[in-house]
């Protein structure tokens, strides 16, 4: 057998020939100077939760012997707790690689590949989504992980894609650049809530969603969210780390019960199962049933765990793994209790535009599920922050969806999210803005949010600019994005 030195080294010189025949192809492709702003000016993205991707790319190329490498999305960076992991199995090395749904799976498995070895085991887990279970890829997000450390783009197979992106990229790394003002976000989508081990440290307390769970992208079993073309890539990543003496398992992430489609049944989580068994060559590790649990361990999504979700996460794959590699010895992990979130006791008057809409209740807030006569006649209104003493939480997509006559709209403070297509058909509409208090992250944002309401421009905190336009969330929409 070749000695593992000099494995290293061929894999370091097939790396650097990748790197040197990407660079080529950007030079012929792309005026000179384009190429020194996207690579020669310094990283813009370091303090970003982008800049994690290259820590994890870094700590899983340089770890010597056996390896349990996680691969998959952000639930895993919310969910693993590595040396929890490293303490229950014996001889392994625990690397978590997996980080932000935006980027893709694809992309997750691709830069994997190249640094599995022999014994090492590697659990793919992708979100419960459509968007995880799929071929998507996203140049942009690519090219913002990567920046300050492009060594990894070699390992990218979307060459076409990175190229098309490469514009866009430059533009805005030169903006920050020009600007001083690159973004150094503080809450939790910040590199600085890893540690050294890929580990997310920053204290996630309780459930923060106002619901207890996303009602608007919910978790799905329906078995098309699995498509044959990417059981195909599943099971030719699967053939090549075999060929390097490592094992391929699929696992599950957690799944916040609440957020489950609705008309989700038993049997079909069965199905969902079945078909999984029934389209991949690798083993499966543990059963979905297994990874739903309730409310109290989740944080802002339906598939973000809190910091005692963590726990219970590394629990169930401890559990499993045992299982599998025929361990019997009890593991010594304290499940926590579950978190409670506290009661902030906020109430308010109704705003002023509190009339123009319809409600019902929802948690312990309002939902807005319409306007009034009124309120489909104005030009511009605000969603209260309070009606009748409670919060307004959300509003149904179909509330502006049509009217042609809205042409600004004020979001309320505690609106947690916004569903895809809201303002489909507002052809009038120009301005949306955001609360000056709120955090990016204390809104979510879906795809198709300006879908039909092509000249709307979303106004934000001019402070704030450069965290929403690299927000987990908002960062899809960042050419639409102004400060005020």
């Amino acid at each position: 057998m070749e000695p593992k030195s000099r494995v290293r080294r061929n894999g370091l010189v097939k790396r650097s020939i990748c790197a040197i025949l990407i660079t080529l192809l950007f030079l012929s492709a792309i005026p000179v100077s384009l190429v020194c702003v996207g690579f020669c000016l310094p990283s813009q993205y370091d303090n970003t939760y982008y800049a994690v991707l290259p820590k994890m790319y870094r700590k899983l190329e340089n770890t010597e012997g056996k390896k349990i490498v996680v691969v998959g999305n952000s639930a895993i960076a919310f969910g693993l707790d590595p040396l929890l992991l490293e303490g229950e199995t014996d001889g392994y090395t625990v690397c978590p690689f997996g980080l932000y749904g935006a980027i893709g799976t694809k992309a997750m498995m691709d830069l994997s590949r190249v640094n599995i070895r022999e014994g090492d085991i590697v659990i793919l887990a992708p979100e419960q989504m459509g968007q995880s279970m799929s071929l998507y890829f996203n140049s942009e997000y690519v090219w913002n992980a990567a920046d300050g450390d492009f060594g990894i783009l070699s390992h990218i197979e979307n060459t076409g894609e990175m190229v098309g992106g490469f514009l866009g990229y430059v533009g805005r790394k030169y903006g920050y650049y020009s600007s001083g003002s690159k973004p150094s976000p503080t809450d939790v989508y910040a590199a600085s809530s890893f540690d050294e081990n890929c580990k997310m440290i920053y204290e996630r307390a309780y459930n923060v969603l106002p619901l207890g769970y996303d009602a608007v992208e919910r978790v799905s079993f329906d078995l098309s969210l699995f498509p044959q073309e990417f059981a195909d890539y599943v099971n030719e990543y699967n053939a090549f780390l075999s060929k390097r003496g490592a094992t391929l398992l699929y696992g599950f992430a957690l799944v916040n019960v609440m957020g489950i489609a609705e008309g989700t049944a038993e049997e079909d989580i069965d199905a969902f199962y079945d078909r999984l068994d029934g389209l991949l060559d690798c083993e499966i590790l543990g059963n979905p049933k297994e990874y739903i649990l309730e409310k109290e361990w989740f944080y802002d999504s339906n598939v973000h765990v809190n910091s005692a979700g963590m726990t219970v996460y590394t629990d169930r794959l401890v559990r499993d793994l045992k299982a599998y590699l025929g361990d019997s010895s009890a593991d010594d992990i304290v499940l926590p209790e579950k978190p409670l979130p506290p009661d902030d006791g906020a109430a308010g008057e109704n705003g002023k535009d509190a009339a123009l809409f319809t409600y019902e209740e929802s948690g312990n807030g309002w939902n807005i599920t319409g306007l009034t006569e009124e309120g489909r006649a104005a030009a511009s209104v605000e969603i209260p922050d309070f009606y009748e003493g409670k919060k307004v939480l959300s509003f149904d997509a179909a509330v502006f969806a049509g009217n042609t006559s809205i042409e600004e709209i004020r979001i309320g403070k505690y609106i947690y999210a916004i569903a895809g297509s809201s303002f489909d058909g507002c052809s009038s509409l120009k301005r949306l803005y955001l609360p000056a208090d709120n955090r990016p992250s204390e809104c979510m944002v879906y795809l198709d949010l300006l879908k039909g309401a092509s000249a709307c421009m979303v106004y934000v905190p001019r402070s704030k600019l450069a965290d929403y336009t690299n927000d987990y969330f908002w960062s899809r929409y960042a050419a639409y994005l102004v400060g005020y």
